[in-house]
């Protein structure tokens, strides 16, 4: 059956995960991207580099494997480019176009925030990265950095980036999601233990163990560390608590939206967080009274990775539980996750078609060998995600320089669509061996950058921005 629209652009969302897809839908974008985490071999592979155990097989005290678990952490650092608007790597988003997609009463909702927020930490910090946004010109014009968060792989190829100084670099969100997916796969902290909560400025995560532990940014607070008095930690009690708490997450329970003022969580376990959380940065939270909040029950559960030995079997599991619950959060983790086989790959095109560098680059492609040098000068021949199993947006492929073939048919077959010479009926084809795309009925090899009248040979998948045609592959 042909997928309508509407689900083609939701399931995109889960690719992209820019801020504003995230603020319209976080009961569902947020457990999709902490899943698409919580399936990463990269993250797995912490388990070999350092243990969590002692000598005798004992699991160390909380203490001491947030302490290791740091050191990971400080690999990485907040993403801060300073020649882009909130020192943003991928571009910009025009709010009036957005009213298109999310309707107008909520991103006039959501700028209005915005406005408030980023006068607010110009005030406290005038050196405020996100706080200066509020008098850019482009800001004013109606445009916004788009804040695309990023899974693990996606931040760890910043650490090639010149202006990162060899960091792996991500945003608050990606960073707090980061934390959640390593303390429980590397730190085997049970997921009722985790909670993530943000508020219009920050996004952080609390750790239910102990007096409590706070996890922020790179950084991570005991309760003795958030009250030293500090100018860090100092910083750190203001942004946790100075705006208005718009979510409450715990994987094992579910979600507390409390702009909606509904809640997954149960009332007492939300009352007794707020209490906890509150007394642990000494100030309290602006969030709603748990007595004004509608109780639901939550339908679909994150699978503990703990009751899984790898990547690839906790990776398996979700996706049989996809299979058999397409509409499923299963479901939207795996294209957060970015795998190629799901239901409809063709979502991925479009994601990619939202991508504005490449859009951008593609107003000068004014013959086909114009596209063809631009995929050919991409230095790199892997993709981010070591895996051909695995998709790369074109943005990510033109700002890390490198990616395979699946990369660069999409790719190609962005920066044709956009281009001068567009042609409406191109279309991606992926064989097993090597990735094709479409352009005025001929064939073009993204390996090899030949074109060719006859079609492909064991073409086992067909996708454009609508549709999608298979053979054998992904059945």
């Amino acid at each position: 059956m042909t997928p309508t629209n509407d689900k083609l652009e939701q399931l995109s969302m889960a690719v992209t995960l820019t801020v504003l897809e995230i603020d319209f839908n976080p009961n569902q974008l947020l457990p999709a991207f902490l899943m698409a985490n919580l399936m990463s071999p990269e993250l797995w592979a912490w388990r070999a580099e350092k243990n969590a155990f002692s000598q005798d097989g004992t699991l160390l005290t909380p203490k001491s494997r947030l302490n290791k678990l740091q050191r990971f952490l400080h690999r990485y650092t907040f993403l801060n480019l300073p020649d882009e608007m909130g020192g943003d790597a991928w571009g910009l988003l025009n709010f009036a176009a957005e009213e298109r997609r999310f309707g107008t009463a909520f991103v006039q909702q959501i700028q209005a925030e915005y406005d408030a927020t980023f006068r607010k930490l110009l005030t406290e910090n005038p050196d405020s990265q996100f706080g200066q946004i509020i008098n850019h010109p482009i800001y004013q014009q109606g445009y916004f950095p788009r804040l695309k968060n990023e899974t693990v792989e996606v931040m760890n190829a910043f650490a090639g980036v010149d202006a990162m100084g060899g960091k792996r670099a991500g945003k608050c969100i990606g960073l707090s999601l980061l934390w959640a997916a390593a303390m429980c796969i590397w730190g085997r902290f049970p997921l009722d233990q985790i909670v993530i909560i943000g508020n219009r400025a920050h996004m952080f995560v609390f750790l239910d163990e102990e007096d409590g532990h706070l996890l922020n940014n790179t950084k991570w607070f005991s309760a003795t560390r958030i009250n030293n008095r500090s100018d860090l930690s100092e910083f750190v009690r203001l942004v946790t608590s100075s705006t208005a708490t718009t979510f409450f997450y715990n994987p094992a329970m579910g979600m507390c939206d409390c702009n909606a003022q509904t809640s997954q969580i149960p009332q007492q376990m939300i009352t007794d967080l707020y209490a906890k959380i509150s007394r642990f940065v000494d100030n309290p939270l602006h969030h709603p009274n748990p007595d004004h909040i509608q109780f639901v029950q939550s339908e679909q559960q994150i699978l503990d990775p703990l009751a899984y030995d790898s990547a690839e079997s906790y990776r398996a599991a979700i996706t049989a539980l996809a299979n058999a619950q397409p509409d499923s959060l299963y479901a939207l983790a795996l294209y957060a996750f970015r795998q190629l086989d799901v239901v409809y790959p063709q979502v991925y095109i479009r994601a990619a078609l939202r991508d504005p560098h490449v859009k951008a680059l593609a107003q000068r492609v004014n013959h086909l060998s114009d596209a063809l040098h631009i995929v050919a000068n991409i230095a790199g021949q892997t993709s981010i995600f070591e895996s051909r199993e695995r998709l790369a947006l074109p943005d990510e492929m033109l700002y890390f320089n490198r990616g395979d073939d699946r990369d660069r048919a999409l790719l190609l077959y962005t920066l044709l669509y956009h281009s001068p010479i567009c042609d409406n009926e191109s279309m991606i084809g992926l064989s097993d061996s090597g990735s094709f795309v479409t352009h005025h009925g001929r064939w073009i090899d993204v390996d090899k950058l030949r074109v060719s009248d006859q079609e492909p040979q064991g073409l086992e998948i067909v996708i454009d921005g609508h549709e999608c045609t298979r053979t054998a592959m992904f059945a």
